[in-house]
């Protein structure tokens, strides 16, 4: 996700610079550190939409120059000002919790890993770790993020943040039989669970899953390495240098697909 304070902080490097100020003229200027501009533009530092209208100010540049096509044109000072400078960025934050317990409301600063930034436009009010392989049918893995919104119900084929037996919250379809409700796993091992009417078990509707990017796999370069080794051996064994070798590579790799080119033509022709 880009980080949108980042931008920020960059254009607020590139005022000051045109303006030929160093970062603690600037925070001179300002009644700032120098720290505090250079973690403003680092976008290490989340700047209040205040502060960026003194910063605009001083270096003479509009707040649009600042936020870009985050702001409109017939967005008005006074009204900025009564505003986060949030409420001005495409995206929005919600919590990664660790867990969700029984009888506790899911942002309980105990549970909160940590905060994420999701598309604005995103209907949802926090993100899960997911934490075990219940849902690896359908290609949800440990360690994938769950972004979910908050529900206590839901429709069958939704998947739901579900409170287990032991009370961790874990991942399920809702699914409907006979008129009967269940939570389902996507892994044979676990049992489907029956969902009573009344019953406060469903904590949220998953509405996207991120993934965790696949580790490298053990050995995944080890038989590339040999043959290659085995190649450069073969060739010096007969004189050739690796550029050589390499040359004579491509030039047979050429002549087969040429080849390979004329024999379907022909094929085509007899057709």
């Amino acid at each position: 996700m880009k980080n949108y304070y980042e931008e920020i902080g960059k254009r607020i490097k590139i005022a000051r610079e045109e303006r030929g100020l160093t970062q603690e003229q600037l925070g001179e200027k300002l009644g700032f550190t120098k720290t505090a501009i250079n973690l403003y533009e680092k976008g290490k530092r989340r700047i209040s939409i205040d502060d960026l209208k003194k910063i605009s100010h001083v270096l003479g540049k509009p707040l649009s120059f600042f936020l870009g096509e985050s702001l409109s044109p017939m967005e008005t000072i006074s009204t900025l000002i009564q505003k986060p400078l949030a409420d001005f960025l495409p995206v929005k934050q919600i919590p990664l919790l660790a867990t969700i317990r029984a009888g506790v409301p899911p942002h309980a600063d105990g549970d909160i890993l940590g905060y994420m930034s999701i598309d604005r436009e995103l209907d949802a009010d926090f993100a899960l770790k997911v934490k075990d392989d219940s849902m690896s049918g359908a290609g949800i893995m440990p360690e994938d993020i769950a972004i979910c919104k908050k529900a206590d119900t839901a429709e069958p084929g939704q998947i739901v943040i579900t409170l287990a037996n032991g009370g961790e919250a874990t991942l399920r379809y809702v699914i409907s039989e006979y008129g009967i409700k269940k939570l389902r796993a996507a892994n044979p091992k676990y049992h489907d669970t029956l969902l009573y009417p009344g019953e406060k078990r469903i904590q949220g509707v998953v509405v996207l899953i991120q993934k965790k990017p696949p580790a490298l796999a053990d050995g995944v370069y080890d038989n590339q390495a040999d043959d290659w080794l085995q190649v450069r051996e073969v060739a010096a064994r007969y004189g050739i240098s690796p550029e050589k070798a390499k040359r004579l590579l491509e030039s047979f790799g050429r002549l087969i697909v040429s080849k390979h080119e004329e024999e379907t033509g022909e094929n085509e022709e007899n057709d």
